[in-house]
This record gives C-alpha cells, sequence and structure tokens, in this order.
C-alpha cells in the first residue's frame, strides 16, 4: 500500500536546518550524508564523501561500500526514482532530502548488490535514519518502503524493462543536446557507456618501466591485464576492484591512473625539441605531466608546470616524488595569468588541459551529469579562452600549443578554437590525426566519444607562425 504521511515531506518555505548526528554511524548514513551535500552544493562528489569521511570515519571495508553505493546510486539514480514514485503516492520532490535518499540508498542495495541481504538493507536503512535522529515514524515510513519494494521486486523491474519507458540515468536536457549533435543512437549508447563502471587504466612510466615488465608483475599476483586499444604503453586491468596502492610496481613509481585519451592528449605536443622548453599550464595533479617528462626528459628538454588549486599541488609533488624523483619540475603554485605576467621564459610546446564541465568523463565521475547545468557551458567557455590567450603569450614562434577538455559540448572545444583563431591569425590549426587513430579524429581535432576503453575527450593542436617582419 502506497504511503506517504505527512510528517516526511519538506514544505517549500521549509528551510532545513543542520542534523544533528550521531557518532559510530555507519556506511549507509555516510553515503546518505554524502548524497545529501551533493544535492545542496553540486561539488564534486569525492570531495564530499572525504569531507564526511573526515567527520565519520570508516573502516576500509565500510568505506568501499559507502563508495559503490555513492557511485552506483548516481549511475541509476533515474532508475531509482521511477521505481520509488511507484511505490510512494507523494512526488519523490517533497521527501525530505534525507528520507529521499535513504530510500535510494535502501532500494539501490536491494535491487543492484547481490551481495547484501535484503533484510540488512532495509534495517541498515532505518538505523541510518536513527542517525539523523529523525522522528520514529519516518523510521517506519523508510522501512515499510523498503520491504514493499521487496515484496513488489518483479512490479519494479517491470517498469525498467518497458521499452515504451527511455531511461537514460542522465537529465533530459543533457540528453536532447546530445541526440542534436550525435543522433538518437550514438547518445543512448553514450549514456550506457557511462552508466558503466570504468575499467582501471594504467599508464606505464616508460622511465622506470615497460609493457612486459609490469604485466609480468601483475601476472604474478594474479591479476588480469590486456593492452589498451589505442595507447601501447597502457594496460586495462579487467576485474581488480582492491587498493591501486597495493598493485605491484605502484610504490616504484612505475605507472600512474590515467585514461588513454588523456595520455594521447600529452602526446600531441611531439615531436619533442632536443634540449626545449615545456609546460604543462593547468598541470592538475600531475598525470599528463609524468607523461610528457617520459619524452621531454631523454632528449635533454626541460619541462615546467602550474597548478593554482592548493590540494592538487600537494598531490602533484607527490606524484612527481614517485614517478619521476631524479627530475627537478618546477611547479609555480599559482594561476597560468600571474605565471604569464611574472615569468620572462618562452616555450617550445605547451599543453593547456583547461578547466571544463567534464561531460566526457561522466562514466568515471558519476556526480557530474547531476551537478551540471546547460548555463554552465558558457561560463566554462570564458574561462578557456582567457586561458588560451595566457598560454599564446608564453609560445616561441613555431611553437605548438595544444588545448584539451574531458569535455563533449562545442562551447568548450570547436567554438574556444574558432574564437582564439579568429583573434590570433598568427596562430593556425594543425592536424591530430598525424599523430593519432583516424578513428579519433574529426575536423582535425581530437574527438574520441566515451567507449568501453576510452573517455570523451577533445585536442586541438595550435602553431604560433614567424613573424614575417622579424
Amino acid at each position: 500500500m502506497n504511503s506517504s504521511p505527512p510528517s516526511i515531506l519538506s514544505q517549500p518555505s521549509e528551510l532545513t536546518p543542520p542534523l544533528p548526528l550521531r557518532q559510530n554511524t555507519s556506511a549507509r548514513f555516510v553515503a546518505i550524508e554524502t548524497l545529501c551535500r551533493l544535492e545542496k552544493s553540486r561539488k564534486p562528489v569525492n570531495a564530499l564523501f572525504n569531507s564526511v569521511l573526515s567527520e565519520y570515519p570508516l573502516e576500509n571495508n565500510d568505506r568501499q561500500l559507502a563508495g559503490n553505493i555513492i557511485y552506483g546510486l548516481l549511475r541509476n539514480r533515474q532508475s531509482l526514482d521511477l521505481m520509488l514514485q511507484h511505490l510512494c503516492s507523494q512526488p519523490l520532490k517533497k521527501l525530505k532530502p534525507f528520507i529521499h535518499q535513504t530510500l535510494r540508498a535502501g532500494l539501490f542495495q536491494i535491487l543492484y548488490l547481490d551481495r547484501i541481504p535484503e533484510s540488512a538493507a532495509v534495517n541498515e536503512s532505518v538505523k541510518a535514519v536513527q542517525a539523523a535522529r529523525l522522528p520514529k515514524q519516518l523510521q517506519g515510513f523508510v522501512n515499510g518502503v523498503l520491504r514493499n519494494s521487496i515484496r513488489k521486486r518483479d512490479e519494479l523491474l517491470d517498469i525498467l524493462n518497458n521499452p515504451e519507458q527511455l531511461i537514460t540515468n542522465h537529465p533530459d536536457w543533457l540528453c536532447r543536446r546530445w541526440e542534436k549533435r550525435y543522433g538518437r543512437e550514438e547518445m543512448l549508447r553514450i549514456c550506457r557507456q557511462n552508466n558503466e563502471q570504468a575499467p582501471l587504466t594504467l599508464q606505464i612510466n616508460s622511465s622506470k618501466s615497460d609493457r612486459e615488465t609490469l604485466l609480468a608483475k601483475l601476472h604474478q599476483k594474479g591479476i588480469t591485464a590486456h593492452v589498451g586499444k589505442y595507447c601501447e604503453d597502457t594496460l586495462i586491468l579487467e576485474d581488480f576492484h582492491g587498493a591501486v596502492t597495493g598493485l605491484p610496481g605502484f610504490s616504484e613509481g612505475l605507472f600512474q591512473i590515467q585514461d588513454q585519451g588523456a595520455t594521447l592528449l600529452a602526446q600531441l605536443l611531439a615531436p619533442t625539441v632536443a634540449k626545449g622548453e615545456y609546460l604543462d599550464a593547468c598541470a592538475g595533479v600531475g598525470g599528463k605531466t609524468s607523461v610528457l617528462a617520459q619524452f621531454t626528459d631523454p632528449v635533454g628538454a626541460t619541462l615546467s608546470a602550474v597548478e593554482p588549486d592548493r590540494t592538487r599541488q600537494e598531490k602533484f609533488k607527490e606524484n612527481m616524488k614517485r614517478l619521476h624523483p631524479e627530475l627537478n619540475i618546477p611547479l609555480f603554485c599559482g594561476s597560468l595569468q600571474e605565471f604569464a605576467t611574472s615569468t620572462s621564459s618562452r616555450f617550445h610546446g605547451i599543453l593547456l588541459d583547461a578547466p571544463c564541465s567534464g561531460t566526457g568523463v561522466i562514466r568515471r565521475h558519476p556526480d557530474i551529469r547531476w551537478n551540471r547545468r546547460e548555463e554552465d557551458f558558457n561560463h566554462y567557455h570564458e574561462t578557456q579562452l582567457e586561458l588560451l590567450h595566457a598560454a599564446a603569450t608564453l609560445l616561441l614562434p613555431e611553437g605548438i600549443l595544444v588545448y584539451a577538455t574531458c569535455s563533449l559540448e562545442k562551447e568548450e572545444n570547436e567554438e574556444v578554437i574558432k574564437y582564439f583563431l579568429r583573434a590570433n591569425s598568427n596562430f593556425s590549426l594543425e592536424d591530430c590525426g598525424r599523430f593519432l587513430p583516424p578513428s579519433l579524429i574529426t575536423e582535425k581535432f581530437f574527438t574520441p566519444l566515451p567507449d568501453a576503453e576510452i573517455d570523451g575527450f577533445f585536442g586541438a593542436i595550435l602553431i604560433k607562425q614567424t613573424d614575417p617582419c622579424q
């Protein structure tokens, strides 16, 4: 029987105060609290998850369970809400946020996590409501809805299998954009791919190891891997669910975790000028910096990096210490614009992996699909153009400037390049197809769409022409 007592509803004018929380809370509580904060803030879910864990620490197994619930729920949110609406008479948007997330998390465990007993999924969901110190009648409501879902399992699955019900687990506005650009079938394929968990991808540090050596180390530990489809120095771990830090070769810096598309973007700066100067202009945690180091160091070229975010700066230093302890890669801790006005250096090659919406990496970051708004793309466009203009001032004549994003949106990609070239007649567009497989190229641009072994990216090669007056 459908039921929604008035006390579970959030009134439109109601300002929900912070919840008084109990100590010794469970994995389910941490997952639910993280999802509640995500709905309020639109911040990256990983940062929110870590913040909640700092307040309510969990053991490793519970932390992994909480993560599985969070990411699995985000990949199946539309499906879960369709089924929950079948179980609840009141519109879901009127539920108190904590109750709504609790029901989503409980139903996800019941229908998607086979190893969790149904009774445990229900009981732990009720305990999460108790931990939030919400009234007993809400605990009873959660208990009733989830137990009803067990009885109505077949009915709920029929909802998902209804051919007349389009379920993409993506917001409608984003699906409409992709359908207009790529066609309906390709839009649906991208959505299906995004709803799959991405495999673990190892980018081999060629300055320390090679493919055969690392493969042998993995096989000795019973870990199955195969060579990447697009990068020979990449290994795909087909069914690994342990800690990355426990993989053989991690502490020695033999590899890093990086998608093949990201590695290919760094390779667009080739060929490397002997004893040249190179810059990773938005270095992040150093993934592409490491790839650049692998082909600049052997020819005596120098490499520098820029990163404004403090958290990423610390991770960058940690990664470089593990991957390239023999190299001194200067890191400018500030914005690219600040770096451009404070240095006299000029570079033969610059990689600008600009901040973006991230719509090409949704399968790795499922919160992106729910966090983004269509108006965000114009904001990113403006920021990207500013960075591109700043990078252009740092480039030597005949130098290479690679512009990159992990977005599928034209506003952040082709249109940024169009506006830049219109304002900078001394730059020309090079064909990325000179270096990469033709299947990944569209009109000179590097444009892989999300697939089983690669995320969605955009890359453009810009060449600065020599001033004829010089």
